[in-house]
């Protein structure tokens, strides 16, 4: 094998291992190599597994149990080159091939190929079925065990070794999809096979190929220090954790403009892969504290990012190990922070008792935290809370606490607090308040006003502004209005994520029922169907 051959192989081991680690099965990678490496099927099973042909040739010639198996290193690459040279493999040792690879003989082969097997052959790689072997592989798609293939025929029984179905079906489906557009996306934009290996690499480590978009954003020392902690190969420094921190930064970003499903998956690793450095190194006190903080803000967003999802469970343990991890820190700003959501996530259930519960528990931590920006927060989140009850009176003092102290941020504001002034948060907030109490007129001024001052980035809140503003048009009467801001919001979903933006959607159109027979109305059904919303 040549030097660069060589390479290929390792290259692929590597991508292989990252692969089997998120539970793909041999089928899968290899289709994923294909998108990289333009050969047949033999060759990019065989990359797949990450070996040399040498590897292949000795493990299949063990397989056979009359020790007639010769197979040589130069004739598997024949094998692997038919038919554009070389020579076309036998029956038998593709099925011997299947049980190496651990997949179905016809995988190994194209169409074309295939049909110029005869009626007898096409028979014997067609029962050649070893996928069971995978432990990876669906229960489903498995078939019953067959008997093992040798280059006499003789038999010799295998047993299998499985996972539920559930589980490797579940893995598939998260994984797949993204991982295959990775490779692709990867394979189309960076010629450099090192920096494409390391793109990949961390893309792998770090959620897929919504990873992309943060790791281009780095220097190349910060993608080698954060290749080192990936691989357990270094220890972590203050750099390396300003890098945490700056792509968590970016994250929070990238979610104001496309939402959870360009984010979700980043965030989750990041929060994995600071755990692990939590637990397995030992760091300066100072570090720790920073590795401690940049877990907490990652478990804050990824509750804020589950919570859009409209996956409540999953939101209310993240916000659980978020605020864990700020106690540990003794950071009552972020632990008041996260209160905060956890009580807007409530409001937004309609469950105003827990909503209130952790207001008050936000109120008592800001007042050790110092932040104005996180009074606002709580401010509003009472509001919602208090209107849910029809308590007019406190929820309208909330909101007007919320824009007082929104105006007034101090110097020690922390960095993720950044939207409360820019997205002009406090009336995007205030929206939701208005609508509770029932106040339609006020809450589509407020709507007008953020939506005037809004910047390109926050598409999320663009959309909730133009569904509060429409619901208020609808509260009276004015329905071509109403349906005009509502279907600015669906041409908006076409690119945003957000679950909450679909469901109060389909709120709001089911405030129209009574004028369903409208031609803006209908324009507007069409529209949302158009992006599955009901």
């Amino acid at each position: 094998m040549s030097g660069e051959g060589y390479a290929i192989v390792l290259r692929c081991r590597s991508w292989s291992e990252a692969l089997r680690a998120k539970r793909f099965t041999w089928d899968q990678i290899a289709d994923v190599i294909a998108l990289v490496h333009e050969v047949g099927p033999l060759r990019c099973y065989r990359l797949a597994h990450g070996r040399t042909a040498v590897d292949v040739v000795d493990e299949l010639n063990a397989l056979d149990p009359a020790g007639t198996a010769t197979l040589r290193e130069g004739r598997l690459y024949d094998f692997e080159a038919w038919p554009a040279a070389g020579r076309r493999p036998t029956a038998r040792v593709l099925a011997l091939l299947a049980q190496v690879y651990q997949t179905r003989a016809r995988n190994l082969l194209t169409d074309e190929v295939f049909a110029t097997y005869s009626a007898h052959d096409r028979d014997v790689i067609d029962r050649a079925d070893f996928r069971h072997l995978d432990p990876f592989q669906p229960v489903a798609s498995c078939p019953i065990p067959q008997q093992r293939v040798s280059m006499d025929d003789e038999a010799h029984p295998g047993g299998p070794r499985r996972v539920t179905a559930r589980s490797a079906a579940e893995a598939a489906a998260l994984s797949v999809e993204s991982c295959t557009a990775l490779f692709r996306a990867v394979s189309a934009e960076e010629a450099d096979m090192k920096r494409r290996e390391l793109l990949l690499e961390l893309s792998l480590a770090l959620g897929g190929a919504p990873a992309l978009a943060l790791l281009r954003q780095l220097d190349p020392d910060e993608e080698a220090r954060l290749a080192r902690v990936v691989r357990a190969q270094g220890r972590v420094d203050a750099e390396t954790v300003a890098t945490i921190e700056k792509l968590i930064a970016r994250c929070r970003r990238l979610d104001d403009t496309y939402g959870p499903a360009k984010v979700l998956s980043v965030v989750e690793a990041q929060r994995k892969l600071v755990a692990r450095l939590l637990g397995t190194q030992s760091l300066l006190p100072g570090l720790r504290a920073r590795l401690v903080h940049a877990y907490a803000e990652l478990a804050q967003l990824a509750g804020y990012l589950h919570y859009d999802r409209l996956d409540y469970p999953a939101a209310e343990r993240a916000f659980d190990a978020g605020l864990e991890a700020a106690h540990e820190t003794g950071d009552a700003v972020l632990v008041a922070y996260i209160h905060h959501w956890h009580s807007w996530m409530a409001a937004f259930r309609g469950d105003a008792g827990t909503a209130l519960d952790h207001a008050f528990a936000t109120q008592g931590w800001t007042r050790r935290g110092g932040s104005n920006l996180v009074r606002a927060c709580n401010a509003v989140s009472s509001a919602w809370a208090h209107g849910l009850t029809g308590q007019a009176t406190e929820a309208l003092r909330g909101l007007e606490a919320a824009k007082s102290w929104a105006d007034r941020p101090t110097s020690i504001e922390p960095p993720y607090l950044y939207w409360v002034r820019e997205s002009r948060g406090m009336e995007g907030a205030s929206c939701f308040v208005y609508t509770a109490l029932g106040n339609a007129r006020k809450a589509a001024d407020t709507a007008a006003s953020q939506l005037k001052a809004l910047g390109s980035g926050y598409t999320r809140e663009r959309a909730f502004g133009l569904i509060h503003h429409g619901m208020a048009l609808i509260q009276s009467k004015e329905i071509p209005a109403a349906t005009a801001k509502l279907s600015e919001a669906v041409t908006i979903m076409r690119t945003h994520s957000s679950a909450r933006l679909a469901h109060m959607l389909t709120q709001a159109r089911q405030r129209l029922e009574p004028w369903s027979d409208n031609a803006h109305v209908r324009s507007l059904d069409e529209r949302l169907r158009s992006v599955a919303v009901a």
